[in-house]
């Protein structure tokens, strides 16, 4: 094995885990839009994307925002400049979004 082979693996266990982090928030995020939307898991999915593409913002932080807004609490280790503009693509999706969980 070279040292390149062992880098590349240890780049793809490092993206493995930050996905099995990462996971439970998505969900979670994809969840409030199935149940407030009434959307399917897919569309909600797509909805998450298109914000953290249009935001460029990852998608693990878009859905720790939306879970924050949607539960009222805050919402640690995200920018609060970032949080606003997540919150700002958000807020249409659901009335009433918590204001300032940040």
């Amino acid at each position: 094995m070279t040292s390149q082979d062992g880098q590349g693996e240890a780049a793809e266990l490092g993206q493995l885990k930050e996905a099995m982090h990462s996971l439970p928030v998505i969900e979670q995020a994809k969840g409030m839009f199935m149940v407030l939307r009434t959307w399917g898991p897919d569309e909600a999915f797509e909805a998450l994307v298109s914000i953290s593409q249009h935001t460029n913002v990852k998608l693990h932080d878009v859905a720790a925002v939306v879970v924050a807004a949607g539960s009222g609490s805050g919402v640690s280790g995200v920018d609060p400049l970032v949080y606003a503009r997540v919150l700002e693509e958000v807020r249409p999706l659901f009335g009433g979004l918590a204001e300032d969980s940040a």
